[in-house]
């Protein structure tokens, strides 16, 4: 348990953390601080920290642990203005839905002897502000860890340590895979759902009846349209290049979906609806694919930097979680055994194939 943690920016999701970390005992004292004054006094009165404090270097003094979770845009100059007071050994992570360029200006600012480990939580609504703050927010939701070839592997085992303890499936993916696929299942369908209230609302103009009808797949689709602008703003600016590659793909998509509609294609239009209702099943299948008994996957892993990512983004990959994660060296600059705890025996054979496939001897079994 750390004795201090602090956690910049207290909206939806800094708040949501920090009522988690205290309702399960993970700190000593959980400090909190917002650039904002008027989000600051809203924080303490929902008390979601110990103590809410007036600058980032007050909240970050004397603390083991420092979580990022203001507007991407904004991580690295609050950062900067926290660095003198950061403590030799702390363990700075991010809560940004965008990971390539928000981790690079992260890097620039951290002092010496402060370990640095991406992440990002895949939760969250449409409404912001701390008043919708819940201990739960993490609860059986993915984390992402963006580990690179200079994560500390101390730091990534306690922060995994941590957010497994928050309830969170932790996986790890690397930051430019992550950013992909944000843009691909967050971003894009971001703009799309903007786009989609656009035209109901240039439609309802004509017909007054159009958002009286509007059921709820409509609903469904657009929802996420009522979220924070300035919030969205920030991410979509972070992560510009893959959402105009993904936007390109998905408009060459639409003209295809045209040109079938024209031509009165309507086995290809079949095969669509059969492929994405695959496709759909197979994501519900992998939400529901927590259940099941804990597995050892357990390997031989040289001393070298690189290896915690190396590994444990092929195990991501494949959308598995590790439940925990530890690495004993039974001599300094010998290879170390590594063990990965895994829920369900499909998913840890699945880690098994992704590790051997990167040429680790690998072993399996129930716990």
């Amino acid at each position: 348990m750390f004795e201090r943690i602090a956690i910049i920016g207290t909206g939806l999701m800094g708040g949501s953390l920090a009522l988690a970390l205290r309702v399960r005992g993970m700190a000593g004292e959980v400090l909190g601080y917002d650039r904002s004054p008027a989000a600051r006094a809203e924080a303490e009165v929902s008390g979601v920290a110990d103590r809410m404090v007036e600058s980032a270097a007050e909240a970050v003094k004397g603390a083991g642990l420092v979580f990022l979770a203001t507007p991407v845009g904004a991580m690295a100059a609050v950062l900067r203005e926290a660095a003198p007071a950061l403590e030799p050994g702390v363990i700075v992570t991010d809560m940004g839905s965008a990971k390539v360029g928000v981790m690079r200006e992260i890097c620039a600012v951290l002092p010496p002897g402060a370990r640095y480990v991406g992440g990002h939580p895949m939760t969250g609504s449409e409404q912001s502000g701390v008043r919708f703050a819940s201990a739960d927010l993490f609860r059986d939701r993915y984390y992402i860890l963006t580990p690179t070839v200079e994560t500390d592997t101390d730091a990534y085992q306690v922060l995994h340590a941590l957010l497994t303890g928050i309830g969170a499936r932790v996986i790890s993916i690397d930051p430019e895979s992550h950013d992909r696929v944000m843009a691909t299942i967050s971003h894009v369908p971001h703009l799309l759902s903007l786009l989609l209230l656009e035209m109901a609302a240039a439609e309802q103009a004509r017909a007054k009846s159009t958002f009286a009808v509007a059921a709820g797949g409509f609903e469904d689709m657009t929802r996420i349209a009522a979220s924070s602008p300035e919030i969205w703003l920030d991410i979509i600016r972070e992560n510009r290049e893959c959402v105009i590659e993904r936007l390109a793909d998905y408009s060459e998509r639409i003209q295809g979906l045209r040109e079938m509609l024209e031509s009165e294609d309507l086995s290809g239009l079949e095969r669509m609806f059969l492929d994405a209702r695959r496709a759909r099943q197979e994501l519900m299948e992998k939400r529901g694919s927590r259940i099941g008994e804990v597995f050892e996957v357990v390997l031989p892993v040289p001393d070298e930097p690189g290896v915690l990512s190396r590994i444990t983004t092929a195990v991501g990959s494949q959308g598995t979680n590790i439940e925990n994660i530890s690495i004993v060296h039974p001599l300094e600059g010998e290879t170390g055994i590594m063990t990965l705890r895994v829920l369900g025996e499909q998913s840890a054979a699945e880690a098994s194939s992704a590790l051997e496939a990167l040429g680790y001897s690998v072993s399996m079994g129930r716990v």
